[in-house]
């Protein structure tokens, strides 16, 4: 079973300077303490806050200083008296507006890989097929690795990310029965050197982590068809949101037209009303937030926190900062959902051989258990819920042309799309997750593409292009993957 290495739920650090000498400074990076330094204050400050004045030898100069210390006295204790009534706002203002620009958690250790030792991520560039298998050589071409891929899946997904010069770019595909991976890719025309971001978890899980949230509000009783009503949030929750307003909300949604079409106040408000941190950080953890999965290569978990704080607790829920993704956890994600609520562990190497005949196996995939996220029950309505995403909700004009004839006929597809952006510099998250066919699962995706102010095409496009490729093209050549 998956080693439990949750991250611990705190308020955001915070970092104030001592007070002394009746100075007050606060220093705030990143929710980290920025670190404070001690400063003796100059002579103008030693006046400022009363040092002790010379003691004249004269009656009159005596009662001066005298008056000029109680003087001194008092502004210090009135100073004293505004900082503890001026402190308490300014942290409970800390944590609102810190908080909501929160974009990188500590995470735990990656834990050792399947074939740690063997092969590393940057080999799978060299692969070939061979007899009909995908390998790749390794240990200077004594050994070859057998890989799960569908090769031509491979190739479509790295040539489109090619072609279409993505910055950031990654895909995986998982078939949901078994977690074979059938499709693991990572590019970056940005930054060649980026490293393998098919596992890399800064990026933000966005509108991705309401899959999480409207499992949790299943499970706590929510039905599907009961309508929210609210007004805009498209681009942000405010604490105006979070209640019901007659004279503002001019409209209504179920939990299904709010999950499809990414409506940000109603899944606000509902988390408010049905769930709590503990609550939703449970079923976090169950779809491996903060956990270890088993993996061929390390595999840092996915951080996440869940704020006290009502609006920033309305806002993670919703996918406002606070929780971070792989695209390798995005697919694991959906084969989950796509496999009655089943996470199966991935694996991408199904053996590593010598090329000597004769010689034993160096390593072979044994099934690992899977663990169960969701009784089946919840997992189907879920499924249902996330097939309106493609239908008439954030992706359709990803799988329907201009003319509403669609790009993958006769194939039911359930999905959910992220995006949020980043500044400084500007980067564009765009996520599609998602499954096919609905009845009987086949794939599970998850593509990330990180977009500059210039771009060309969006997650959804590539998502799709992965089923298109894997259900479709395989079917027209007489073969599977």
């Amino acid at each position: 079973m998956y080693e439990s290495c949750k991250l611990t739920r705190r308020s955001p650090a915070v970092s104030v300077r001592t007070i002394r000498e009746g100075m007050v400074a606060d220093e705030f990076k990143d929710g980290q303490h920025a670190g404070t330094s001690e400063r003796r204050p100059s002579e103008a400050g030693q006046r400022a806050v009363g040092a002790a004045a010379p003691v004249a030898r004269v009656g009159g100069g005596y009662r001066f200083a005298q008056l000029k210390a109680v003087l001194a006295h008092r502004r210090r204790v009135t100073g004293l008296v505004l900082v503890l009534l001026v402190l308490p706002l300014a942290l409970a203002l800390f944590r609102v507006t810190h908080s909501a620009a929160d974009t990188s958690l500590p995470t735990p250790p990656a834990a050792r890989g399947r074939v740690a030792g063997f092969l590393a991520p940057e080999d799978l560039n060299r692969f070939y097929v061979q007899d009909g298998e995908v390998r790749v050589d390794i240990q200077q071409g004594s050994a070859s690795a057998v890989l799960t891929l569908d090769e031509r899946l491979q190739r479509h997904v790295i040539e489109k990310l090619e072609t279409y010069e993505v910055p950031f770019g990654a895909l995986v595909a998982i078939e949901p029965l078994t977690g074979r991976v059938l499709a693991y890719v990572s590019r970056s025309v940005a930054n060649p050197q980026a490293g393998d971001l098919a596992r890399d978890v800064s990026p933000p899980a966005a509108s991705i982590f309401k899959l999480v949230t409207a499992a949790a509000l299943l499970e706590a009783g929510v039905s599907p068809g009961k309508k929210t009503c609210y007004h805009d949030s498209l681009h942000g929750i405010e604490r105006h949101h979070l209640s019901d307003a007659p004279q503002r909300d001019d409209a209504c949604a179920g939990l299904g037209e709010a999950l499809s079409n990414s409506t940000n106040a109603v899944f606000a408000k509902l988390a408010l009303r049905h769930l709590s941190p503990k609550s939703l950080g449970a079923m976090a953890d169950r779809f491996a937030f903060g956990r270890h999965v088993p993996f061929d290569f390390a595999w840092q978990p996915s951080p996440y926190r869940l704020p006290e704080d009502e609006l920033e607790f309305a806002r993670a829920s919703a996918g406002f900062w606070h929780t971070h993704l792989s695209p390798l956890h995005g697919a694991t994600i959906a084969a989950s959902i796509a496999n009655k609520g089943l996470m199966r562990p991935p694996f991408l190497v199904a053996e590593i051989r010598p090329k000597a005949r004769g010689k034993t196996p160096l390593y072979r995939y044994r099934p690992e258990p899977g663990q169960r996220v969701l009784k089946p029950e919840v997992a189907a309505t879920l499924g249902k819920l996330m097939e309106g995403t493609a239908r008439y909700g954030t992706a359709k004009n990803a799988f329907y042309d201009r003319n509403g004839r669609p790009f993958l006929p006769n194939i039911t597809v359930s999905s959910k799309t992220g995006t949020l952006n980043g500044q400084a510099p500007y980067r564009g998250y765009t996520w599609w997750v998602g499954y096919a066919p609905v009845d009987n699962p086949k794939i599970a995706v998850a593509a990330l593409v990180v977009n500059t102010p210039k771009w060309r095409i969006k997650a959804s496009y590539l998502g799709r292009e992965a089923l298109r490729v894997h259900l479709l093209s395989n079917a027209k050549r007489g073969g599977g993957s």
